[in-house]
């Protein structure tokens, strides 16, 4: 007698799927850096919920949760949207595209392959229907806020995810580090310019930081978010540096430098146990500046891979 293998089939997830999705979805995230535990209502809260909640502004307009199937088990998903990231947010003659928030295949390497294709068989189908002409996978702002502090990236021993990709003719775009810095004690701040002020606004777990000069010329901006990941230790308070922006007049004057330290010296009162960022591999003042202000390099890499799909 012949035995044919299970076929692997695509369906659309609801929210009476959260217990299998939680149960897949668990261990993958837990194996990424700077991850909060995905349990069944952060999955309610991060995946299912319209919008869907991130730390960078995106706009949301259809979103899409495949789950592959084989024998009765969810062995792949694909986390599939329409929308615009927040690079292209503010930019009145783009058109929306797709976007990959996250995809997690299977663990039985022969299943990789069938899986994958499926999956993304099934998003393109989505995107055409909606008309979409391109798509951007992982993008830094689109990623579940719980999971790498709220980016969407890949770990960088995730060599599947960016093997079936690029398979499927993605290209990559951009590659990011991941800088830390233990926090232990506060250090000098010497203000190198009179008259600089700052304004704060949100609260202790969102801060946004506003500089002027003189009350009355913009400088600069920069974000401070506080998560708990998992850590060997248990939970472990972090803050998470979204944004550091120092506008181009005002550069060369070590404001940077100066608005680092506060923001260092902020986290390490607040209690938090380490300072986290990314930064994209062309940045490279920025990655002199971190360097020097006692940011070590997180044996890490996340993608961006885009797409433009054929009719």
């Amino acid at each position: 007698m012949i035995s044919i293998p299970p076929t692997i089939t695509v369906h659309t997830l609801t929210d009476a799927h959260c217990g299998v999705l939680t149960r897949f979805l668990a261990p993958r995230i837990a194996a990424a850096p700077y991850s909060s535990a995905m349990d069944e209502a952060a999955v309610r809260r991060e995946v299912m919920a319209e919008p869907p909640p991130a730390v960078f502004p995106v706009r949301w307009q259809q979103h899409r949760r495949l789950g592959a199937w084989r024998a009765g088990q969810l062995v792949g998903f694909l986390d599939a949207a329409v929308g615009l990231d927040s690079e292209s947010l503010d930019r009145p003659d783009y058109r929306p595209f797709g976007l990959i928030r996250f995809l997690a295949l299977p663990d039985r390497p022969e299943l990789i392959a069938d899986a994958a294709a499926a999956l993304l068989n099934a998003a393109q189908r989505f995107w055409q229907e909606t008309g979409i002409a391109y798509v951007k996978a992982f993008h830094l702002s689109t990623g579940y806020p719980s999971f790498q502090a709220g980016a969407g990236l890949l770990p960088g021993d995730w060599g599947e995810q960016i093997r079936v990709l690029t398979g499927a003719d993605f290209l990559l775009r951009e590659r990011y580090y991941c800088f830390y810095r233990l926090l232990t004690d506060v250090h000098e701040e010497v203000t190198p310019l009179a008259d600089l002020s700052l304004v704060y606004r949100g609260d202790r777990d969102d801060r946004r930081y506003e500089l002027y000069y003189r009350r009355i010329d913009w400088v600069g901006r920069a974000r401070l978010v506080r998560s708990r990941v998992i850590s060997p230790q248990g939970k472990l308070p972090i803050a998470y540096l979204t944004d550091l922006y120092i506008d181009r007049p005002w550069r060369q004057q070590n404001i940077g430098k100066w608005l680092l330290r506060r923001l260092i010296n902020d986290a390490t009162l607040q209690g938090d146990a380490q300072m986290v960022l990314h930064l994209a591999h062309h940045q490279h003042a920025a990655v002199n500046l971190f360097i020097q202000q006692g940011f070590q390099e997180l044996s890490y890499r996340g993608y961006t891979l885009e797409k433009a799909l054929t009719q």
